[in-house]
């Protein structure tokens, strides 16, 4: 592993949606996942664990859209197929063990 690699996966991992997301996607992405369900579940999740919502489901869609899925796209550890409305994950091992060494905070995986 070399620092610039270490770099970009702590740079990727640093956000707690992102983490959510690669959490969902380690543990239910066998194969491809629909991008409206996966906005379903991550709602719901951010809705529990905060008293007000912040943003719609149609804002973090956005969001996800924009930034988070490019950004996981570019570093590989997804592909992103916007015309079919699927994200498949390529598991990445720098990126696992980066986050099974962090504290576990509420998932997609058990919502």
């Amino acid at each position: 592993m070399n620092a610039n690699s270490l770099d970009a996966c702590l740079t990727l991992v640093a956000d707690r949606r992102r983490r959510r997301l690669l959490d969902y996607l380690q543990h239910n992405g066998n194969g491809e996942v629909q991008i409206d369900a996966l906005v379903d579940q991550l709602y719901q999740v951010e809705s529990a664990a905060t008293d007000d919502r912040q943003m719609s489901q149609d804002q973090l869609a956005t969001q996800l859209h924009h930034s988070h899925l490019p950004k996981l796209a570019d570093y590989g550890v997804i592909e992103h197929d916007r015309e079919r409305g699927t994200i498949e994950y390529r598991p990445d091992e720098q990126i696992e063990a980066v986050l099974d060494g962090l504290p576990k905070e509420p998932s997609l995986a058990n919502p």
